[in-house]
């Protein structure tokens, strides 16, 4: 009798803890945005869209960040460009055959070989005549030129 007492005070008490259940006005459900991220959130939605606006600006001045809008304009797309044109340089105004080029902030590395034996006094000169010339091109980037023998 006392384990069927206790056993029927147990579930009775376990159903009026569980008969609340959950709260569909919690206040994770009433102040979510429809992305689910700013939960409890005072402030206007023009003060939402300014800093957004401000986030996304700063970001797509440094070429190394993704781009964050689609717009053509934007650093992140651009990247290709400078490094389409550096390649075509080398290509066009040198003996060399581009390779690799590398931009990280305001540095471009560019790599270029060629067939040919040089010492380093040539390969000095014309690793400063290739530099000379990609600076011309693009002075937007602080170069960084080496030449290689394949």
């Amino acid at each position: 009798m006392k384990k069927l007492v206790l056993v029927l005070s147990f579930t009775l008490f376990f159903i009026l803890i569980t008969a609340c259940g959950v709260n569909q006005e919690s206040e994770f459900g009433r102040h979510e945005d429809q992305n689910g991220t700013r939960f409890i959130d005072n402030r206007k939605d023009d003060q939402n869209d300014r800093q957004d606006k401000i986030v996304r600006n700063t970001t797509n001045e440094n070429p190394n960040f993704p781009n964050l809008t689609n717009s053509p304009g934007t650093t992140s797309t651009t990247t290709g460009v400078y490094e389409d044109k550096a390649r075509e340089v080398v290509k066009e105004y040198s003996n060399f055959e581009p390779d690799e080029v590398w931009i990280n902030g305001e540095q471009m590395w560019v790599t270029a070989h060629t067939q040919n034996e040089m010492s380093m006094a040539e390969t000095d000169k014309e690793e400063a005549m290739l530099k000379e010339r990609l600076e011309k091109a693009i002075p937007k980037y602080d170069i960084n030129v080496k030449i290689t023998e394949r």
